[in-house]
């Protein structure tokens, strides 16, 4: 092997060890494989150099591409940012961030507008510093906050600007956690509620002022009716005596229209209440026996007598299985019928009018009876139906100059049905008519018996109250003086007291059998004077008859009345014929002779 074929490195190593050709021919199968050995090696390192080249080439375009990208990205998050930076900034509610401190790390510029502090003046300050003069009920630090682990907080209070100005603020935040779920801080917002809240101040006021005027004119309806009821109980109580007594045959029609008068202003001053009552929505009703045959039988004394006068025929139509005796209220069921007849024989001129009642359906407990009143009236155009159920109103303005009227009866039977569950329905026909129905489910009565009617046209026969005593609280003079013929015809011994307090005084002088105690009086009313009787030790007092008088039927006065220990209540004005059964049954005497 020739020295110059062999590998560079090989020969310098030869030179350096100073290896001669002779030396080299000798160990020719040494060198050849070393030599070998280099030149593989050299291949190795060649190939490698390659591979790191197109690697490093590789790198560099990846580096390239991940730089361009990390660019792309990063101007893409700046924009990003920029973008929620104008969002945020942008947003009419504070949006803010604490540490665990409670000190501001960051606001939105809408905190700007709503405390007239600077972001940058606010930023590492407590945002409580901002809220020295606020109303602090129910307020609790964010520090105390974070240290409960309230997750969430949230309250309406009154702040005052950098200005002075006040302003009320909705502040709501939460806790926040890092990665590792620890607490560092809060993110919340503000909302600025001022408008809202200065008009729900307003609304408050003016509904304390609408209680106040409503209670005034609660007030005031309540006086005045008390104090225009008052003589109308005077004259009904006088013509229900002057009814008692001796008369002409045709003394009974003028008597019987004077009632009917009294007791139809009477009524108008009751359906003033009764508006009142629906529209604060007090009214009440009740559920009692009640005898139909002598509704039907009121009514038909009460309007036949109207209508023959108009040369108008009225009829009552009645399904024969309606029982005479119901269960419900049948002074609303009254009430109802007497304001739609009445309705009806206003608006007709001529024809007929007829009250006509039907069974709905019917069970072993219970009826349903649908009722109509049809008349051959002016008739109601369309477009003014659903008019006449409002208050105050009638079809058109002409009607109320030629017909009168408060314009309230529909109304009021519109919403006592409504609160009955049932509905007044209309059906009518410009110039020939009008048909109003209604239905309504009354509970069955186990008695079939008939009361008298109201309306009597022979005196009945009082007796067998001699020796029965009756003490009677009462303050007003007209109201005394029909207690007084009365008694004095059913021979009662009896006593007057004006107040609670005389009749306390009569009691401790004197027995009596039965008290009749007003529940308005002065000095001393009736709930307490009643109070005060059963207070006392005496056995007697325990077992006196109390009943109280009313000019009101409320469910609400009998309950209280009750509630204090009064057995039973008369409603003012007098009827002769409920009070004399009234007190009869009572009575622990034995009556002679007939009773009404």
């Amino acid at each position: 092997m020739e020295i110059a074929g062999l590998h560079r490195l090989l020969r310098r190593q030869i030179k350096k060890h100073h290896v001669d050709q002779q030396d080299l021919d000798r160990l020719n199968i040494f060198f050849d494989s070393v030599n070998e050995a280099y030149i593989s090696a050299d291949k190795d390192v060649n190939h490698l150099e390659n591979i790191l080249e197109k690697s490093s080439q590789e790198l560099y375009k990846a580096s390239q591409l991940l730089k361009k990208d990390i660019e792309i990205k990063t101007a893409e998050n700046h924009q990003t940012k920029l973008q929620l930076e104008r969002v945020v900034n942008n947003v009419r509610n504070v949006i803010f961030q604490t540490n665990l401190k409670g000190e501001i790390i960051y606001l939105n510029s809408a905190w700007e507008e709503l405390t007239g502090y600077e972001v940058k003046e606010s930023i590492g300050k407590s945002y409580e510093e901002f809220f020295h003069n606020a109303d602090q009920k129910g307020y609790i630090p964010i520090p105390v906050l974070i240290k409960k682990q309230a997750e969430h907080w949230q309250r309406v209070f009154r702040i005052y600007s950098k200005s002075g100005e006040e302003k009320w603020i909705d502040l709501s935040f939460r806790i926040t956690r890092d990665n590792s779920g620890v607490v560092d801080g809060t993110i919340g917002n503000i909302v600025d509620v001022t408008k809202l809240k200065q008009s729900e101040i307003k609304l408050r006021k003016a509904q304390e002022k609408l209680k106040s005027a409503s209670q005034a004119k609660e007030v005031f309806l309540s006086t005045m009716s008390h104090e225009i009821r008052t003589p109308l109980n005077g004259v009904i109580g006088m013509t229900n005596i002057l009814m008692m007594e001796e008369h002409l045959p045709r003394q009974i029609d003028n008597l019987n229209t004077l009632l009917f008068s009294a007791e139809h202003l009477l009524g108008l001053i009751n359906d003033l209440i009764d508006i009142n009552k629906i529209e604060s929505g007090k009214i009440e009703f009740e559920s009692a026996e009640f005898n139909f045959e002598t509704m039907l039988l009121g009514i038909r004394k009460t309007f036949s007598y109207q209508a023959e006068e108009k040369g108008i025929c009225f009829k009552i139509k009645k399904d024969d299985s309606i029982p005479p005796i119901l269960v419900g209220d049948g002074t609303r069921l009254l009430q109802v019928l007497t304001n739609l007849i009445g309705n009806a024989l206003k608006f007709t001129k001529e024809g007929k009018i007829i009250l006509d009642m039907e069974v709905q359906s019917a069970t072993d407990d219970s009826i349903s009876i649908h009722f109509e009143i049809i008349d051959s009236g002016i008739g109601i155009k369309a477009e003014n139906i659903d008019k006449i159920f409002e208050r105050f109103s009638q079809a058109e303005s002409s009607t109320t100059r030629q017909f009168g009227g408060t314009g309230l009866g529909l109304t009021i039977c519109k919403s006592l049905l409504e609160q009955q569950a049932s509905d007044l329905m209309v059906a009518s026909e410009f110039g020939k008519g009008s048909t109003f129905s209604f239905s309504l489910t009354f509970k069955k009565s186990k008695r079939f018996d008939v009361e008298a009617p109201k309306f009597m046209d022979l005196q009945p026969s009082y007796s067998g109250m001699d020796g029965f005593k009756v003490l009677v609280a009462e303050d007003n003079a007209v109201n005394v003086m029909v207690i007084e013929r009365l008694f004095n015809k059913w021979d009662i011994d009896f006593r007057v007291a004006n107040n609670g307090a005389e009749a306390l005084d009569f009691l401790d002088r004197e027995d009596f059998d039965l008290i009749l105690m007003d529940i308005q009086m002065p000095i001393m009313d009736g709930y307490t004077a009643a109070k005060e009787i059963r207070s006392r030790k005496d056995p007697k007092f325990q077992t006196i008859p109390i009943i109280a008088l009313t000019a009101s039927a409320e469910i609400s006065i009998q309950n209280k009345a009750q509630e204090v220990g009064m057995n039973d209540f008369m409603s003012k004005p007098f009827n002769p014929v409920k009070l004399y059964r009234k007190l009869k049954a009572y009575s622990k005497k034995t009556f002679v002779g007939n009773s009404p």
